[in-house]
């Protein structure tokens, strides 16, 4: 594969940190939609960093977007079990 070092340190950080911003904005978003505003962000993120290391010149650039949203949604899906649904939208609304 032809990702470059650029590209894949730029795609790790990114899979990271788009489950802690979905997390810290949560509150603004109805219910029903934060699955979708964590995929949309973390396909956004990572189109970003792979677009800003020059990813998108190689052929490969495909399989680091999708390892970006793949690791992004499973952080995602990981922390929210970790904190037994505390984080989730139903009970911040209820503690609002």
């Amino acid at each position: 594969m032809d990702i470059s070092n650029a590209t894949a340190l730029a795609s790790a950080i990114v899979a990271l940190v788009a489950p802690a911003l979905v997390q810290a904005f949560k509150k603004y978003v109805p219910a029903d939609y934060v699955g979708l505003v964590s995929l949309g962000t973390s396909v956004v993120l990572g189109v970003i960093a792979v677009g800003a290391t020059g990813g998108f010149n190689h052929a490969t650039w495909g399989v680091a977007l999708a390892a970006v949203v793949g690791v992004a949604q499973a952080v995602y899906v990981l922390v929210n079990q970790a904190f037994v649904g505390k984080l989730s939208k139903d009970k911040l609304d209820l503690a609002v």
